[in-house]
């Protein structure tokens, strides 16, 4: 939010903008009832490893240079 408020009135109204776009792509985003099974088994997995922000971050910037296959 600080990085926001800095910004000029323009560029925060598109910021805000984005964020609606988002927001309203989550709500009409929906899992199946398989892919709910599947959260909630890796979530009871007790050795389940985690990563962190950063490495999160550097796979899904990977996900836009793989080759096709």
């Amino acid at each position: 939010m600080r990085e926001v408020e800095q910004l000029s009135d323009a560029e925060q109204n598109a910021a805000a903008g984005a964020l609606l776009d988002y927001v309203r792509h989550l709500h009409d985003t929906s899992l199946t009832d398989a892919q709910v099974a599947e959260v909630r088994r890796r979530r009871a997995q007790p050795d389940r490893r985690l990563i962190s922000h950063e490495e999160a971050r550097e796979r899904i910037a990977r996900l836009g240079t793989q080759p096709d296959e």
